[in-house]
């Protein structure tokens, strides 16, 4: 299978897809999350021929999802391109321990059950917090439980992280396109942040009420989509895609 992952202008490799530590940031008493250890790496590389320039209306995506809340966001995040979803009761076992790890399961479960000519895409995220060692990390939709609601993982989340200082985080996803012919595309996006220490905001959804990005005063969930998007680890990962499919 030929693979080719990209990772967008002036961007590093994602703490989370590598090993061993990483360096700490600057800004406001905020480091990087430590939730390398033990993960595999994905690294930036393109093998065999690059596909040519297409045009939105010439390529056809499933995304490898039940998310609703992640499929409304890449339905925006692709524009014009036509976007299907993986038929109801799609839930494949997450098994991987890393994002790359899950979401290349997803896009393989269901690659068999749809048109040939099509791109089946899956994306995997998670929050990764440094006070906690990564958690919850790739088990991060459910954190509280098999069952939990996106409220009960906010409020586990801070209540386990209580009083404490470093509230440094960062939002992960890992997005991975199986195209015809076998190529394997994979784009990453990161965005780092912190933990409130209180729920604020009405839109977004999972841990949007309780992450603010580095540098805004505002949760995830007191900006508008369009605001969210334009920064959000899933809004970069998207825009990476695009350019590996070349999109116009």
């Amino acid at each position: 299978m030929l693979i080719a992952s990209r990772s967008g202008a002036g961007y590093r490799t994602p703490a989370f897809t590598t090993r061993g530590p990483i360096a700490s940031r600057s800004g406001a008493g905020y480091r990087t999350p430590a939730f390398t250890a033990g993960m595999s790496i994905v690294r930036t590389r393109i093998t065999g021929s690059h596909p040519r320039a297409i045009t939105a209306h010439e390529v056809k995506i499933v995304l490898a999802t039940g998310n609703k809340d992640k499929v409304r966001e890449l339905q925006v995040l692709f524009g014009d391109v036509p976007i299907d979803v993986a038929p109801d009761g799609f839930d494949p076992e997450e098994t991987g321990t890393t994002l790359f790890q899950n979401a290349r399961i997803k896009a393989e479960a269901l690659r068999a059950d749809v048109p040939d000519d099509v791109i089946v895409m899956a994306d995997d995220s998670g929050l990764f917090v440094h006070a906690l060692g990564g958690r919850p990390g790739v088990y991060s939709s459910r954190y509280a439980g098999p069952n939990a609601t996106y409220a009960d993982n906010c409020n586990l989340l801070i209540k386990e992280l209580g009083n404490e200082d470093d509230r440094g985080a960062a939002f992960g996803c890992c997005l991975v396109a199986l195209a015809p012919g076998g190529q394997m595309l994979i784009a990453n996006g990161v965005l780092p942040g912190e933990i409130t220490r209180e729920a604020s905001g009405d839109d977004g959804f999972g841990y949007d009420p309780v992450f603010r990005p580095l540098g805004d005063e505002r949760t995830l969930a007191q900006m508008t989509r369009d605001e969210k998007s334009a920064i959000s680890h899933r809004g970069r990962a998207a825009r990476s895609m695009a350019r590996l499919l070349e999109i116009s």
